[in-house]
């Protein structure tokens, strides 16, 4: 296979490039650095949180409530329709039992 002078510099290129890339965690790795925000006073916490962020955190708490009640009437629900397919799995099987003693 013939491949010109442009394609093996443009190959060539597009190979540096992935191979830098997949370096690059260990050329330039990111900072993993945790700062902590709260601000303490000898050993009392002084806390930030104004109002509004109390109300939301309480709205998002009763949003995770409701959620997972949500979520156990859908389990309950899906085991309810389990429970009727399989009670109707086995009344069709009995049925073509007989149906197959009554043929023979």
């Amino acid at each position: 296979m013939t491949v010109d002078r442009y394609t093996k510099v443009i190959m060539t290129v597009f190979s540096l490039a992935v191979l830098l890339n997949g370096l690059n965690p260990w050329i330039n790795p990111s900072q993993a650095v945790a700062i902590e925000n709260t601000a303490t006073n000898g050993t009392k916490n002084i806390n930030n949180c104004s109002s509004q962020d109390r109300k939301n955190s309480i709205k998002t708490l009763e949003g995770v409530n409701n959620l997972e009640r949500l979520l156990g009437y859908v389990e309950s629900s899906v085991n309810d329709i389990q429970l009727t397919v399989k009670g109707i799995d086995r009344k069709v099987s009995e049925y073509l039992s007989r149906n197959a003693t009554k043929r023979e």
